[in-house]
């Protein structure tokens, strides 16, 4: 009997397998796309796929990296808001609905990077811009021994790091590879002293070469010229500039330089014309005193200005003094001079009103000056005054920097003071006060630009604080906080490691010892900071003092 066949359904078989040879990739249509098409279609991307773009293949890593791409991406997110936060920048210069602007009036402080000629790495400096607005950065030190002098002066200038102390004299060193010296003179040895000890130093930079001034404790200073390309120092000129004592500040402003000694006498020179080849012997032509005054009431800390305009020079001094009412204030005094060295005028302002609170008269309409006059009758008649500062200082400053319009004064309550001081032909006033938190410690040194951008650091030097300063303009004098984000910790990436070998001491072992009357004997390495030596669009310098007679100079890169 022959086996039964078996009865099945085709919907009981399993489906069948595909046929590999019938499978056909996605169709590509991006690959058959000119450059500009798809230089076009990347331009609406944000900067997170652009990036994610350069990882797909040759092409598009050269397409993503496009300089104009990424110079719409540096305006739409750096200059079109500043833009929009000035209030003197008028509306039509700015473009309507375009995110994007190629005209280089609308690039305000960034002109310099879009003038018709020059190459700009536009994504370099996108990602500087970047790490500068989340304080990421790396650090390198370096230890330079200093035995029983007094600290080194240090300050940055155009990628450089100028270095003066009595041992070594001037020496200069790249801010890339601060570890490798460029240049070193050494200074001259004066006849009634063994050595020079330098007390100040100033440096300005003009075309392809910079300008370095230092000051000593005999009231003298050299005058030197730094050549970039060569990588040479020169001596230009020696001069006794105040035979009373030691110079403590200096600024410069090429070719005027302005001085003061410890006895408070200030002095303005014209150092001359600086476009002459360079000489390898000194200069004979001394520098021009151009006027002398005798200051008495300026106290420590204080800082100096100098601007230079096509019609005349100012000098300006901001110093401290204690005022009866609101503690510790800020004098400024402005000296204003002709070419030729004639005073054309002196005028002088405080912070005092600005920490009270009231209003300058010099900045107000003559609509708002007559308002102003009605509400003064009525407030002194009510008898309401103000009687308590908004702003006290019952210290003085520990630091303060000056670079017009911006006043900023650091203090060890934590915090920092800004002011604006208005300066035009006709008067001189501060413009509101502005307490800025952030900082968890004593102040010690605070540097700020002309367009705002401030860097303070603690005294200790473990904290770094970068502040945009521009969006706080619109708040001062009122006593409503700035509610913006104040400042930005600087947070070096190769930091931590460099920390963990003096970690802090845990919390229970912290409080056992508290509560046996015991202190723990841990080492400080760091006894203080020294100073704030400056900043640039690339880095922050910082200068530290050891204990054991050594100083580490620490440079923070941001690119």
């Amino acid at each position: 009997m022959s086996k039964r066949c078996r009865e099945y359904q085709p919907s009981d078989l399993p489906p069948a397998k595909r046929n590999r040879d019938l499978v056909t990739d996605p169709v590509d249509r991006l690959s058959s796309l000119s450059d500009e098409l798809l230089l076009n279609i990347l331009s609406f991307l944000p900067v997170s796929s652009l990036n994610l773009c350069q990882t797909l293949s040759h092409r598009f890593h050269t397409l993503s990296g496009d300089s104009e791409l990424w110079k719409r991406q540096y305006y739409s997110q750096w200059v079109r808001p500043r833009a929009r936060r000035l209030a003197n920048v008028r509306r039509s210069t700015l473009p309507g609905r375009t995110e994007y602007s190629p005209k280089v009036s609308t690039w305000l402080d960034h002109s310099h990077l879009a003038e018709e000629g020059k190459v700009t790495n536009w994504k370099r400096q996108y990602r500087l811009r970047h790490n500068w607005s989340r304080g990421l950065c790396r650090v390198t030190e370096v230890e330079f021994p200093q035995p029983t002098s007094p600290p080194a002066l240090v300050k940055l200038c155009a990628g450089n790091v100028f270095t003066a102390d009595a041992p070594h004299g001037l020496r200069a060193w790249a801010a890339k590879d601060p570890a490798s010296c460029l240049a070193n003179i050494p200074f001259p040895v004066a006849q009634e002293k063994p050595s020079m000890l330098p007390t100040a130093l100033v440096v300005s930079h003009q075309q392809s070469q910079s300008e370095i001034v230092v000051g000593f404790e005999s009231g003298l200073f050299n005058r030197y010229i730094f050549d970039v390309q060569t990588s040479q120092l020169i001596l230009r000129s020696s001069h006794v500039g105040l035979c009373d004592g030691a110079i403590t500040a200096m600024a410069l402003s090429s070719p005027y330089l302005l001085i003061v000694s410890q006895h408070r006498n200030l002095s303005l020179y014209n150092l001359g014309d600086q476009s002459h080849e360079l000489e390898t012997i000194v200069d004979i032509t001394r520098p021009h005193e151009l006027a002398s005054l005798k200051a008495d009431n300026m106290v420590a800390p204080m800082t100096l200005s100098l601007r230079a305009s096509a019609s005349e020079i100012v000098a300006t001094v901001v110093y401290s003094f204690f005022h009866i009412g609101c503690g510790w204030s800020q004098g400024i005094q402005e000296l204003r001079f002709d070419k030729d060295g004639q005073q054309l005028d002196c005028r002088i302002a405080s912070t005092v009103d600005s920490q009270y609170g009231m209003r300058p008269l010099q900045g107000l309409s003559p609509s708002l000056m007559r308002r102003h006059s009605a509400t003064v009758e009525t407030v002194d008649n009510e008898d309401s005054a103000p009687v308590v500062p908004s702003i006290l200082h019952r210290q003085p400053p520990t630091s303060m920097s000056y670079s017009h319009p911006y006043l900023l004064t650091s203090h060890a309550d934590n915090t920092l003071t800004m002011y604006l001081v208005v300066s035009d032909l006709e008067s001189l006033f501060v413009r509101g006060g502005q307490r800025l938190w952030g900082h968890t410690s004593s102040v010690s040194a605070v540097q700020v630009t002309n367009r705002g951008k401030a860097v303070s650091v603690t005294s200790r030097g473990d904290e770094i604080r970068i502040w945009e300063l521009e969006t706080a303009v619109s708040s001062l004098g009122s006593r409503r906080p700035w509610k913006d984000e104040n400042s930005i910790q600087v947070s070096p990436g190769n930091k931590r490691r460099m920390e963990s070998v003096s970690a802090p001491m845990p919390k229970s072992i912290q409080r056992d010892l508290d509560g046996l009357g015991m202190v723990p004997s841990v080492p400080q390495e760091m006894s203080r900071m020294h100073e704030c030596v400056g900043f640039d669009e690339e880095r922050v310098l910082l200068l530290r003092e050891k204990q054991l007679g050594t100083q580490l100079l620490e440079c923070y890169d941001f690119t």
